[in-house]
């Protein structure tokens, strides 16, 4: 009798756990499956398409917002490639928050202008860029802002660019990828998921009428938008938080591959473990925050508010794979972990031919599995990271210049003022 009851158990919980992995890796499929074939979809043209036509009157003065908290080693290029792209150092505006360090020395040499915002209660990029809207509106009378992460150099067309959108759409969201993806095989990978995550999904998405996305780095928008949408973003992902309040008010981020953005990922595996668990952290906590909202606005016809929502539900990459290979053991999922295996492969194998180098991409995804292994060990990490209380941590950067040589005029780089 005993046994018998065992048994009926242990099939119960087998059928609870088949159906509960089903539900955790579908929505991530069904993401991958429309995005990447959506990715594939021409590019709309303009006399087919008239919203991408002019349809607001055009920005004549668009500064670029640089939150700095200790970024002393990366400043200085980051404001070279921006006064390339600006033709002037003051339509740069660094916002040196809680530094310890020489940031705001080095910046101010530049010529860019410099915030010095000092006030330990308030750390996170959040708060940055909240001053910095306030300061580029109030006090330099912008008309348009660029977010532009301090370790980012950007395309020498990119404020040509956003110009022109700008005056197509009120947000739009510039091309990000890894500078350093050579660096060794983490970068690579990271630089892969970079390519599937900030190229072929929102690339999909817009292709496909829907809002791209925006990624914390190379988006900018009009000051009505603020106006309109207060910026309350302080979470650990306060880029996806702002996106989801932006689509909440029926604004939809425009995708721009013209012009791009280059960041450097971290080199070292524990610092790149300890930037992507609190990135994951930060969307389960996302999700626990905005998922009973969505899902009500949706049910009310806020169609549109659907797949921030299935992107918000999906499993990153390596728990996915994880929980599909778990599937393998229940026969009558056989058929479904296959489909969504190649689902998987071919937005993978999409994303390598749109990378930086798809022959340092392969490469990497030969060492995938040791990746994989690793996610699945910081799995802790990243729960505790979805807490609430959660404190923001700047990313240790790499060597990127010798400072010493920045304050003594060796390396600064001098501003090029263009008619």
């Amino acid at each position: 009798m005993w046994v018998f009851m065992a048994v009926t158990a242990l099939v119960v919980l087998a059928s609870l756990l088949k159906w509960l992995l089903l539900l955790l890796t579908l929505p991530l499929l069904v993401e991958l499956f429309v995005l990447t074939a959506g990715s594939m979809l021409p590019a709309r043209r303009p006399d087919t398409y008239p919203d991408e036509e002019p349809q607001h009157p055009p920005v004549t003065r668009l500064m670029a917002i640089v939150p700095s908290h200790n970024e002393e080693l990366s400043i200085a290029r980051c404001i070279e490639s921006l006064i390339e792209a600006s033709g002037s150092a003051q339509n740069i505006v660094v916002i040196a928050h809680n530094c310890t360090d020489a940031t705001a020395e080095i910046a101010a040499r530049t010529g860019a202008r410099v915030e010095i915002v000092n006030d330990p209660s308030r750390a996170g990029k959040g708060h940055a860029l909240k001053h910095g809207f306030d300061f580029a509106f109030s006090q330099c009378g912008a008309e348009a802002v660029m977010i532009i992460d301090a370790d980012t150099t950007v395309s020498p067309n990119l404020f040509e660019v956003a110009l022109k959108r700008l005056a197509q759409s009120p947000v739009i969201q510039c091309r990000y990828q890894v500078r350093n993806h050579a660096a060794s095989w983490r970068t690579s990978l990271r630089s892969l998921a970079f390519t599937g995550i900030n190229l072929i999904r929102p690339l999909g998405r817009d292709r496909l009428g829907l809002s791209s996305g925006i990624f914390g780095n190379g988006f900018a928008m009009r000051k009505e938008v603020l106006e309109q949408v207060a910026y309350n973003a302080h979470s650990i992902v306060e880029d996806m938080e702002f996106h989801l309040a932006l689509v909440e008010h029926g604004y939809k981020v425009k995708f721009v591959t013209e012009a791009c953005v280059l960041g450097d990922m971290p080199v070292s595996a524990e610092t790149s473990a300890s930037q992507h668990s609190r990135w994951q952290g930060g969307r389960i906590r996302l999700l626990s925050d905005w998922g009973p909202r969505l899902l009500r606005r949706i049910l009310y016809g806020r169609l549109a508010l659907a797949e921030p929502l299935i992107d918000l539900l999906g499993l990153p990459l390596a728990f996915e794979i994880f929980a599909l290979a778990i599937l393998l053991l229940f026969p009558s999922m056989h058929l479904y972990v296959f489909a969504a295996f190649c689902v998987i492969v071919v937005h993978v194998g999409v994303a390598v031919l749109a990378s930086p180098s798809p022959k340092h991409s392969l490469g990497a995804l030969l060492r995938a599995p040791i990746y994989l292994v690793t996610r699945l060990g910081k799995l802790t990490s990243t729960i505790r990271a979805s807490d609430k209380g959660t404190a923001w941590v700047r990313t240790t950067r790499d060597k990127a210049v010798d400072t010493k040589e920045i304050l003594a005029g060796k390396s600064v780089p001098r501003p090029q003022e263009h008619p």
